[in-house]
């Protein structure tokens, strides 16, 4: 199985089209611009029938089935797109191990999944389908990161033709994250915009609209790393969003009880002790902390003492007694007030 990034689907797609290809992620504009391209490939080779099938507790199995053993009417052969939910079950794994049975080289199979952990990838009908097909075709569409943005704007505006300066980028990035689909249509009205196809700064910063969506995870990953101006930044976004102030409580709690369990004493100990490194990989194993959020971890453990976790913890419990009994109005200078406590 080959693993790419969307902007490399194209050039794969003109080397050659796979039997099986998996579009793992949730950004709508990677996910529907993969689709498009996959599709447009795949009809220039005789593939002219598709077909996009949301899989839930009600989908027609026997219908699915059906569509890989006869051949319809009016065409030849035919994409089949799934897109399957985040649980994969024990029926829906027996499913598709089924399905994968039934291919042959009328069928063009893409899954869609929001995301492929490794026990995923040691399931049966995973397995078998890419015995079917080695040369299955993994896409990345998660929206890229904070760090990754850059790379992607670059990219993207080399393939419309246009010379964009850094900071315009920069800006670009700061304007648009985590929303695709507006970046690319800044960038589509700028090339208008600029027939010279020349992108500074200045010109950026002309049309640009403060277009950012944020999750609290980002909010909670930039406490992580101490990045004060950042997590208020995204606090301020989730604000004027209307997110609930406790939906961002309860998904801070959830990884300061990783970060108490992580930090366990083995040995006597003083509140004002750092919190202890040594034993942090076996137990990022022991609790299954996902490998690209152990660096967050470590940073914050390099800040903490055990005094410092214990009152971060008070002050969360402060907060949310506001939001549940007082109803206070100040519960966000409050968040702010502890994404300083955490970040300092």
């Amino acid at each position: 199985m080959n693993r790419i990034f969307t902007e490399q689907l194209g050039s794969s797609l003109t080397n050659r089209l796979a039997k099986v290809y998996y579009l793992v992620g949730q950004d709508p504009l990677l996910l529907s611009e993969s689709q498009d391209l996959i599709s447009q490939f795949a009809l220039n080779q005789g593939f002219d029938e598709k077909n996009v099938i949301q899989i839930d507790a009600n989908t027609d199995w026997n219908d699915i089935f059906e569509r890989c053993q006869s051949m319809g009417l009016f065409f030849n052969k035919q994409i089949l797109f799934l897109n399957l939910p985040e649980n994969l079950t024990a029926l829906l794994q027996q499913h598709l191990q089924e399905l994968i049975s039934l291919l042959n080289e009328d069928v063009l199979l893409v899954l869609q999944l929001p995301k492929l952990a490794k026990a995923t990838e040691k399931q049966q009908w995973f397995t078998e389908a890419n015995a079917y097909e080695p040369q299955a075709i993994l896409v990345n569409c998660q929206t890229p990161t904070i760090e990754q943005l850059p790379r992607w704007v670059l990219q993207r505006a080399k393939s419309m033709g246009l010379n964009i300066d850094e900071q315009a980028v920069q800006l670009l990035c700061y304007s648009y994250e985590n929303n695709l689909l507006a970046l690319k249509q800044s960038l589509q009205l700028l090339s208008l915009l600029y027939p010279d196809n020349k992108l500074t700064y200045q010109r950026v910063q002309n049309s640009v609209e403060q277009s950012s969506v944020f999750t609290p995870f980002q909010w909670v990953d930039a406490l992580l790393e101490g990045k004060i101006n950042r997590a208020n930044r995204i606090l301020m976004g989730l604000k004027a969003e209307d997110m609930q102030p406790i939906i961002l409580l309860r998904t801070l709690q959830r990884d300061l009880i990783t970060l108490l369990e992580l930090a366990k004493p083995t040995q006597k100990y003083v509140l004002t002790d750092p919190l202890p490194t040594h034993q942090l990989r076996e137990n990022f194993d022991r609790l299954k902390v996902w490998q690209n959020r152990r660096p967050l971890f470590t940073q914050i453990f390099q800040r903490f003492t055990y005094q410092k976790l214990y009152l971060i913890f008070q002050q969360l419990a402060d907060i949310e007694r506001a939001a549940k009994q007082d109803f206070s109005d100040d519960l966000w200078d409050k968040l702010v007030s502890l994404s300083i406590h955490i970040c300092k």
